[in-house]
């Protein structure tokens, strides 16, 4: 699933190619994507508008399209946006068609069609996960300070915790692997086992990782592309996830996999404690 790195990249590369244009017609070939209005309304709803400011919150893309309207996007697994020319190909898996001016065409494709978008106006519609997202990483919210008192009442696996989108917006799998690495802190650990200096130091590690992967452009390891159809390249920069079995670049000791609250989690058994 794209993460805060790849949603944030896609924002920056599709911003040049459609921000200013006027949405001229949509076409949606997977009705069950539009998960608020109806997929007529969604399309009235549009048609004419001018995409005023591409944004993102957490790992949703936000679309402003009018002073009190938003397209809201979640990729979820395999979506993905993509701007082209309007006389190129349409791209595989393509799910719904936005035909904008100056010969711009935005393809929303999917995959596994998970992906879900929301027409909102006047905030019509309460969106499960979007409404109740913690700070993200890089905010001023996010600090020791916000996070040292919510740990110390968690029981959860500290990998669990963090990858609550109450706690901590954008986090997923791949960076919280990535985080507990640097950190040198088990995902097993209860989060209210941790002391202050490893607090500390997991936030720092928070903000490094997230920053790492913007700056990589994201990481593909299947599927993920931006809004240009490019790849992602932090996958060439990872410290554990996806390297069971490897050595650890710290210690050399085989990176270990163990599954925490369902997710499958790798992690060096020498150097995280």
């Amino acid at each position: 699933m794209p993460e805060m790195p790849e949603v944030e990249q896609v924002r920056k590369t599709l911003t040049p190619h459609i921000k200013g244009k006027i949405i001229t017609n949509v076409e949606i070939f997977l009705d069950r994507l539009i998960q608020h209005p109806t997929p007529e309304a969604f399309i009235k709803g549009l048609i004419g508008k001018t995409i005023e400011d591409v944004g993102r919150k957490g790992k949703y893309l936000v679309l402003k399209t009018a002073d009190n309207q938003k397209l809201i996007v979640h990729l979820r697994m395999t979506g993905a946006l993509i701007a082209q020319d309007s006389d190129m190909p349409a791209p595989k898996y393509a799910k719904i068609k936005f035909t904008l001016s100056d010969n711009i065409t935005m393809w929303f494709t999917d995959i596994r069609t998970f992906g879900t978008l929301y027409l909102v106006t006047d905030n019509d519609t309460y969106i499960e996960g979007y409404e109740t997202l913690g700070p993200e990483p890089l905010s001023a919210g996010f600090n020791v300070e916000y996070l040292t008192p919510l740990a110390a009442k968690s029981r959860k696996p500290i990998k669990t915790f963090i990858l609550d989108q109450k706690i901590i917006a954008g986090l997923g799998n791949i960076y919280a692997d990535e985080c507990l690495a640097l950190a040198k802190i088990l995902p097993m650990r209860l989060a209210n086992t941790l002391n202050d200096a490893e607090i500390t130091e997991l936030c720092k590690d928070i903000n490094i990782v997230i920053a790492q992967g913007i700056k990589n452009r994201g990481t593909t390891f299947r599927d993920y592309k931006d809004g240009e159809g490019n790849k992602g390249d932090n996958q060439n920069h990872l410290l554990v996830y996806s390297r069971a079995g490897k050595p650890c670049k710290g210690c050399g000791t085989t990176l270990v996999q163990t599954k925490i609250g369902g997710r499958g989690s790798v992690y060096c058994p020498i150097c995280q404690k």
